[in-house]
């Protein structure tokens, strides 16, 4: 008795790992997969969970609430899934998006309103939005499209007299969060310009765009990823050459699986931006290059997703998809809009 409990355990531990493993190659496994994290993910936002991560999180309300209408709208786009229950998903986001709540954290004062993060995440959320199918079950539609004008314009006006890379806050800034703005934007010319300042810019060695403002010559596995994403939105022209700099430097292949390191020179150091370290390999870092290949047409990414959905211990049963237990929705996100770029 004992025997056939062990082997129908041992059996369900396998079909359960297959499953795992396969989702990011079968569609209609990825689309349960995508639909179901949408609904877990906007219900506990719906219920002040953002409010939560943003003890624990620097921007946590704004960015979980970013995340969450991306991945919604590339979802709905991509499957012809455009509906009036999707489009209330994306305006309650953007309600929290713009609530004092979410604008506490950044200065007022700043050039643009808000700072560099704000404006651009919550940028490319109306322009993304605005050319989606999904816009015209918006009962905001207007005002996403003026938004994202409103933005486009205040970045140009930055910009008009003299190119800088703008402060996130007070005398301190990121280029990924500028490279945000950027894919954001439709203006090619402000593009262009924006990105070659960003490039001549950086001290490394290898010509990859640093870090932090602060620290001109230090790169980062996690920010490169979000950077290399960021360039290839914005039709970059040469993109091929910098992601092979990024592989040179960062990822490491394991039977397919690409890991990336945070640090460049494999340590362990992590902060937020980072996120869990171990040997070295970064779970930011990793799981934003699964988005950034893919979005590349690197098959790779497939792969690394499916290693990392099995390793995550998927829960996907009553419409709804979590990951580790509940313990740590940020992965949610990030594995969810890394998902719908496969």
């Amino acid at each position: 008795m004992i025997k056939k409990i062990i082997k129908y355990i041992g059996v369900i531990i396998f079909v359960y790992g297959i499953l795992c493993l396969v989702t990011p190659f079968n569609k209609t496994l990825r689309n349960r997969s995508i639909k179901n994290q949408i609904n877990y993910l906007s219900n506990i936002l719906d219920r002040g969970y953002d409010n939560k991560l943003q003890t624990r999180f620097p921007e946590g309300k704004l960015f979980s609430n970013c995340l969450l209408a991306l991945s919604t709208i590339e979802y709905c786009d991509k499957n012809g899934k455009s509906h009036w229950k999707y489009a209330n998903i994306v305006d309650s986001c953007i309600k929290r998006i713009q609530s004092e709540k979410a604008t506490a954290v950044f200065d007022p004062n700043l050039n643009p309103k808000y700072g560099m993060f704000y404006q651009g995440w919550s940028n490319l959320v109306y322009s993304t939005y605005e050319k989606s199918d999904l816009i015209k079950f918006s009962k905001l539609s207007e005002l996403v499209k003026f938004k994202s004008k409103e933005i486009e314009s205040s970045f140009y006006q930055v910009q008009f007299d003299s190119l800088q890379i703008i402060d996130t806050y007070i005398e301190s800034n990121w280029p990924a969060d500028n490279l945000i703005g950027i894919s954001s934007i439709e203006n090619d010319s402000l593009r262009s310009k924006w990105i070659g300042l960003i490039l001549k810019s950086t001290r490394h060695s290898s010509g990859l765009i640093h870090h932090s403002g602060s620290e001109r010559s230090t790169i980062r596995g996690s920010s490169t990823a979000m950077i290399t994403y960021c360039l290839n939105k914005s039709k970059y022209s040469d993109i091929i050459n910098y992601n092979n700099k990024f592989d040179s430097i960062f990822i490491d292949n394991f039977l397919g699986i690409q890991l990336v390191k945070e640090n460049e020179d494999g340590s362990i150091e992590m902060d937020i931006d980072s996120g869990p370290i171990l040997f070295g390999y970064g779970a930011s870092a990793t799981i934003m290059n699964i988005k950034t290949q893919a979005s590349l047409g690197k098959s790779n990414a497939k792969i690394t997703w499916a290693v990392m959905n099995l390793i995550s211990v998927p829960i996907n049963i009553f419409n709804k998809k979590f990951l580790i237990l509940k313990k740590e929705p940020m992965l949610d996100l990030f594995m969810l809009w890394s998902c719908t770029e496969l």
